[in-house]
């Protein structure tokens, strides 16, 4: 690699090598943040059964994902003709257990 002249008080290998600390720092805090963050339970709809589609968006996920969840037991549900539904006391008890094991 040539050394292009810069106008800092480092040498470029030096500068190159900060920037690299500082970008990794940055993308340790942001996956940080996203794992820990809280999903408040107070957002949860107040109904004591809940759609796939609607466990979907409280935890941002996809359905195939939640399919998954199911398959590992992380989640459980039961099927009412051809819905699958969740109670709200089920997901509310794997956001606290989730929030209790990321702190």
């Amino acid at each position: 690699m040539q050394e292009t002249p810069m106008l800092f008080p480092v040498s470029p290998t030096e500068f190159w090598k900060q920037i690299k600390t500082i970008m990794e720092e940055v993308v340790e805090q942001k996956l940080n943040a996203s794992v820990h963050k809280e999903l408040p339970l107070s957002h949860l709809p107040e109904k004591a059964l809940l759609k796939a589609t609607e466990v979907c968006q409280i935890f941002q996920v996809s359905k195939p994902t939640l399919y998954e969840w199911m398959k590992q037991d992380k989640l459980k549900s039961f099927k009412i003709k051809s819905r699958r539904y969740f109670t709200r006391a089920d997901i509310e008890a794997v956001i606290k257990q989730n929030h209790v094991v990321n702190h």
